[in-house]
């Protein structure tokens, strides 16, 4: 019995509607995976980061490489590094992205993408991004 995989990969910047500098991802769709979730790559630059948003569906990120930010409003920020997973639930308010010096890479699994994108929100501003302190 033979069994056919099929894997789509698609590549790309992400628009600055919704982030600030540059990040690109890579998304891999393939009837591997679980029906309703989509895996992908996503690269920060140096300072780049997330506007807010939030997430209609469950999210959950582990460091690749480099250092970043991940934050949930009104939540202190955590600084990530390699192999360290968060897990957002759907409805948190929340930004990520690299530290100013830092490329930073994750790998999202993304689950229930059928109750949307979820919605964008405000720009991380410099002051905001740049008051951090670590």
């Amino acid at each position: 019995m033979s069994t056919n995989y099929s894997t789509v990969i698609e590549e790309g910047k992400v628009p600055n509607t919704f982030m600030t500098g540059d990040v690109s991802y890579k998304k891999q769709t393939s009837n591997i995976h679980p029906e309703n979730t989509v895996i992908k790559e996503v690269t920060f630059e140096a300072c780049a980061r997330s506007n807010w948003h939030i997430n209609a569906g469950l999210q959950m990120l582990i460091a690749k490489e480099g250092a970043g930010y991940y934050q949930e409003r009104g939540s202190a920020v955590r600084r990530l590094q390699k192999d360290e997973v968060v897990t957002i639930l759907p409805g948190v308010e929340h930004w990520y992205g690299a530290t100013p010096f830092d490329k930073f890479s994750y790998v999202a699994i993304i689950t229930e993408v059928d109750k949307g994108h979820g919605i964008w929100l405000d720009k991380v501003t410099d002051g905001e991004y740049f008051l951090l302190s670590y």
